[in-house]
């Protein structure tokens, strides 16, 4: 049997899940479209939302609501309603790239 430990390095850090992050690239995707269309941009958010359809039931991606502060993501997932929050810096930092 084997023992489970806790790295110390990750110790403390908050535990995302892949639907979380999956929806946070696509609203990275979804800030980069919105200051210019790029092509590459449009087809990864497409991708994205192929794989969150497909694997975790989520569908009606839109941002909500984007203020200085934060990104509001509605979806529906498996028929529920539901909104995610992102810190903007956490969306934006997309444009550092």
């Amino acid at each position: 049997m084997s023992e489970h430990t806790t790295d110390p390095i990750l110790e403390g850090l908050e535990e995302i899940n892949d639907v979380e992050l999956l929806l946070l690239s696509w609203t990275q995707m979804m800030a980069v479209e919105m200051i210019m269309a790029d092509e590459e941009a449009l087809a990864a958010k497409a991708d994205l939302a192929a794989i969150l359809i497909t694997n975790y039931g989520i569908t009606d991606l839109n941002v909500k609501q984007r203020t200085y502060e934060y990104y509001d993501v509605a979806y529906r997932e498996n028929g529920t309603e539901k909104v995610i929050r992102f810190a903007t810096d956490e969306v934006e930092s997309i444009y550092d790239l």
